[in-house]
């Protein structure tokens, strides 16, 4: 019994820990093109919210780079959200690290499996 709970209890540090972890990426990322849009060399546009309305309000353009950093990193990409100059090379950093993570991350889950076997 007590196997069980020290078992359940890693297997709650470790999701939160990850939720916590792309949670991370997922603001840094979304600060990074919140920065590019404000300097204007790497816009990210939103092509169902007015431009000139876009520009004019912060949280919309907050909303609008949180919502595009979690649909690159988990690979969605629906279209309705678009990045131009240096966003772009922003969204390719962060897709690649979309794929990757899933993978780097499952390693101390199957390490923890296999010490549980033995």
């Amino acid at each position: 019994m007590n196997e069980r709970r020290v078992r359940y209890h890693r297997m709650t540090r470790l999701f939160v820990s990850l939720f916590l972890f792309y949670t991370n990426v997922i603001v840094m990322f979304a600060l990074i093109y919140i920065l590019l849009d404000a300097s204007g060399v790497g816009p990210v546009v939103d092509h169902y919210r007015d431009r000139e309305l876009e520009q004019a309000e912060w949280p919309g353009r907050i909303g609008t780079s949180l919502y595009f950093s979690v649909i690159t990193l988990f690979s969605v990409g629906y279209g309705d959200v678009t990045p131009f100059g240096w966003s772009r090379i922003a969204a390719i950093i962060e897709s690649a690290f979309g794929y990757i993570l899933p993978a780097v991350l499952m390693f101390p889950y199957v390490a923890m499996m296999k010490e549980d076997e033995e």
